[in-house]
């Protein structure tokens, strides 16, 4: 049985609530786990540096400041992200959307999949790697023109 806006997915309810679990129980525990983790990992207590690319020549690497962002982030401290690491913003948005997705499918007992709209296969999947890609060089770059490390 289909349900749901088939352009942005469709929900079937499995006889075995098992099934439902092997799809979407990973999904939960580790946008979760991250979720949590970031807000339980006080931001002060962040100093190490464990960049090795940083460690070798004194510049951030692509993923510099995530780790910070999220953990800012999950402490409501959104315009210090949005300043110096505006990636991070967006992907605590997107793990956090993901969380919600896969526990809503837990909590109703159905399999969500992705419509046709959300799906990354052909021309629009390649569109959507060639943006996420731009975009994680564009944060590097404006990390790197700010002086961040």
């Amino acid at each position: 049985m289909n349900r749901g806006l088939s352009g942005l997915f469709r929900a079937e309810r499995p006889a075995l609530y098992g099934r439902v679990m092997v799809n979407h129980l990973p999904w939960v525990l580790l946008s979760g786990a991250l979720l949590l983790g970031s807000f339980f990992l006080p931001l002060d207590k962040i100093t190490f540096r464990t960049c090795v690319f940083l460690r070798w020549t004194g510049y951030p690497c692509v993923s510099c400041g995530w780790t910070r962002g999220f953990v800012a982030m999950a402490n409501g401290q959104w315009l210090a992200v949005l300043h110096d690491c505006p990636l991070a913003a967006g992907l605590y948005g997107l793990t956090t959307m993901l969380f919600a997705w896969h526990a809503a499918a837990l909590i109703l007992g159905v399999n969500l999949e992705r419509g046709s709209w959300l799906r990354l296969d052909g021309q629009r999947g390649l569109w959507i790697i060639v943006t996420a890609t731009l975009m994680v060089l564009a944060n590097w770059m404006y990390r790197l023109a700010m002086g961040f490390k």
